[in-house]
């Protein structure tokens, strides 16, 4: 008997990545890999990575959002940590602004400083910045930057003791 044929490249990409779909590694609501990422851990032509990614967009397991990457189809469990690396940062200058860190009405570092501190491109601390600003936390000042919001917005929970 002869052997089958071999599977696409491609095709193999998209069983793996659907294997960590399915088992949970990349879960609901979280992040694939980008292309680079993807192309530099199966060593595979971007092209290559598209097809694999296409495939699981046709069968509804992932979902492609503009400027952001690709998504699990999904809703996110409340545990889940965030998936993009300016929700990431986001999340880390939130606890340093509710830890005291930067007080309020103070001027924040600029985008450089931010970028150099976590490790980031400008425009990922850019993101975390509009993020924080669309929540109420922080507060632009034209000419002269950004600011902690002199009051805290409202928490999602109520709990008082």
């Amino acid at each position: 008997m002869t052997q089958g044929k071999a599977q696409p490249t491609y095709a193999m990409l998209a069983d793996d990545l659907r294997r960590r779909i399915t088992t949970g590694e990349y879960p609901p609501g979280g992040m694939i890999p980008s292309e680079a990422a993807l192309m530099a851990e199966f060593g595979v032509a971007r092209g290559t990575v598209r097809q694999a990614l296409a495939e699981l967009e046709r069968e509804g397991l992932v979902v492609s959002q503009m400027g952001r990457g690709r998504r699990v189809h999904g809703q996110a469990a409340p545990d889940v940590q965030p998936s993009t690396r300016y929700e990431d940062v986001a999340n880390q200058l939130r606890a340093a602004i509710k830890a005291g860190e930067f007080a309020p009405d103070v001027r924040l570092p600029g985008e450089p400083v931010l970028a150099a501190r976590f490790g980031t491109a400008r425009i990922t601390v850019r993101k975390a910045l509009e993020l924080l600003q669309q929540e109420g936390l922080i507060v632009v000042i034209p000419s002269k930057g950004r600011f902690v919001a002199t009051k805290p917005p409202p928490s999602d929970t109520n709990s008082e003791g």
